[in-house]
């Protein structure tokens, strides 16, 4: 079966993306007065890809990364912005101030 891991960190999940993991969630919620996002990754090697990253022996090809972290990027700013909207609409109903 394989693992999955959420984290906020855009370069992990660019690297879990580009070693082969699939991008199963995106999840916006308010922290601290502004939107943070965490990322759910599930692959056969994400422990092995875990443990490469966090002992700083990750090696990628630098375009795909690139290519592979704008589009994890433009997501995540599309998960933020919905959930703004979705904010601003229960603050709204709720007579709240925006």
């Amino acid at each position: 079966m394989a693992a999955s891991v959420t984290t906020a960190d855009l370069y992990e999940g660019t690297y879990y993306l580009l070693g082969g993991c699939e991008l199963e969630a995106i999840e916006a919620a308010k922290l601290n007065g502004s939107i943070s996002c965490s990322l759910t990754f599930r692959g056969e090697r994400l422990a092995a890809l875990q443990k490469e990253y966090f002992a700083g022996t990750a090696t990628v090809p630098l375009f795909a990364f690139r290519r592979a972290f704008c589009r994890i990027n433009a997501l995540v700013w599309t998960a933020k912005k919905k959930a703004r909207a979705r904010l601003q609409q229960d603050e709204r109903r709720l007579g709240g101030d925006p």
